[in-house]
């Protein structure tokens, strides 16, 4: 029988082990100063064991294969965005990600550039597109359109046109198209304020108000979801979190009697970005595309560190980009297993995240969905509300952005915020939309 490294070791119990910590730290038993509960409402301890009722319930294994993305804006002038395709293209990334403005209606010498090239184009157009556009991106082999017209609903607070029209309009588009992606963008209630919990079950109920459209309409479901999320800096949780939505998303979509390819897009978040001493922003995004990686996302999408106070520049791309390829290429975070097999403090994490989150979905699906949920304001209070805490918490230096309000640079610069388009007011708000709060 061959022998086994961990032979050479003594085998402890449990009680054992817990008699040693207790031991070096001094104590009889672990008390509150060696535990904490998170905003989630997780009691986080300072030990794991393993746990082998854990253990039946499966881990989501990592894609190893991410794709390191760039996200570009088109607007009305097309001048800067080729330029910014142009750079990325010659910097190696694989995929390119298009926010494209209602406005934009030729996208010109684009799209010979999207001929001649093999990366991957995934275009989000803020409205449905008109057949025109959609005319110009037909039979590209390398691209896919896309649009969440419920996301922008929930920011823009009213309907475009009538509710009657824009679904009739999703539905055309999504009929007429038959490679369209069903597209959601959650990374809004993230960047609103909404702790780990609420994130993953609003972003479940947003899929499932898509998934129930398409089988009451008898509209064939698509071969792929795309998700984009936001990753934040509390590098375990958002770990867990991440990993938590795919395998419940997962499960609920095989409720559907379909497995389309789930493919999760991470950017960083921007409620934690700083104009204060805004270098560390680099220091953040970081750790948010790290937990990203090993969390189990499919592509990772890095915002440029001034992105809250700067228009689009080559440097802040470049250095975006160069942040990704440094975790890809020299640290090798494409080559990982699954990090989180054997971590007993994430399995557990996961295991909570996902009861709770599920337990926060059925309740929003029992009182009538997600649609009714954004109308009553009902998800804008429970976001509301964590977002109060976690200002609380910032206030008070439990929560620390290091630059801002904890170890502040006198000679450090405070940029000057950027001016952002107004949202459309021309018509009476229907609820509270849900907009961007930054912690400072």
């Amino acid at each position: 029988m061959e022998h086994s490294f961990f032979d050479d070791f003594d085998s402890y119990s449990i009680e054992e082990q817990q008699e040693q910590i207790n031991k070096a730290l001094g104590v009889t038993e672990f008390k509150t100063p060696f535990s904490w509960i998170s905003p989630e409402k997780i009691a986080v301890q300072p030990i794991y064991f393993n746990n082998p009722i854990q253990q039946k319930r499966s881990i989501t294994t990592v894609p190893f294969a991410w794709k390191v993305t760039q996200r570009i804006c088109i607007e009305g002038d097309l001048d800067y965005a080729l330029s910014q395709v142009n750079d990325a293209l010659s910097s190696d990334v694989d995929c390119i990600h298009f926010l494209v403005n209602e406005q934009t209606n030729n996208f010109g010498e684009l799209i010979d550039i999207i001929k001649n090239s093999a990366v991957s184009f995934l275009f989000i157009f803020k409205e449905i597109p008109s057949h025109k556009v959609l005319s110009q991106l037909h039979g590209l082999r390398n691209i896919e359109s896309a649009v969440d017209f419920y996301g922008q609903y929930a920011q823009q607070a009213n309907w475009k046109l009538s509710a009657e029209e824009m679904h009739e309009r999703w539905f055309s588009f999504m009929e007429s198209n038959a490679d369209t992606p069903l597209f959601i963008n959650v990374s809004l209630y993230a960047n609103a304020g909404a702790n780990i919990v609420q994130q993953i079950a609003f972003a479940l109920s947003h899929l499932n108000a898509y998934l129930s459209l398409l089988e009451e309409r008898a509209i064939a479901f698509p071969s792929s979801i795309h998700v984009q999320l936001s990753q934040g800096t509390n590098y375990f949780f958002e770990l867990a979190k991440l990993a938590s939505f795919r395998s419940l998303a997962e499960m609920m979509i095989k409720e559907y009697s379909s497995m389309p390819e789930l493919i999760i897009t991470a950017e960083p978040l921007q409620r934690n970005k700083t104009t204060t001493d805004y270098n560390v922003n680099i220091l953040r995004t970081t750790t948010e595309m790290m937990s990203a990686v090993l969390g189990g996302a499919n592509r990772v999408m890095n915002h440029p560190y001034d992105l809250r106070f700067n228009p689009p520049n080559a440097f802040g791309d470049r250095i975006a980009r160069n942040q990704l390829h440094l975790l890809k290429h020299e640290s090798y975070f494409d080559r990982l297993p699954n990090v989180m097999e054997g971590s007993y403090y994430v399995e557990n994490l996961q295991h909570e995240m996902k009861d709770k989150a599920w337990s926060l979905f059925l309740e929003i699906e029992q009182n009538g969905g997600w649609l009714r949920a954004l109308e009553s304001n009902t998800l804008q209070s429970d976001i509301e509300h964590s977002r109060g805490e976690e200002d609380e918490r910032f206030s008070k230096e439990e929560l620390i952005l290091v630059g801002t309000n904890k170890f502040a640079s006198p000679s450090s610069l405070n940029a000057k915020v950027k001016t952002v388009e107004d949202r459309v007011e021309n018509k009476k708000d229907l609820f509270r939309p849900l907009e961007t709060h930054y912690l400072s």
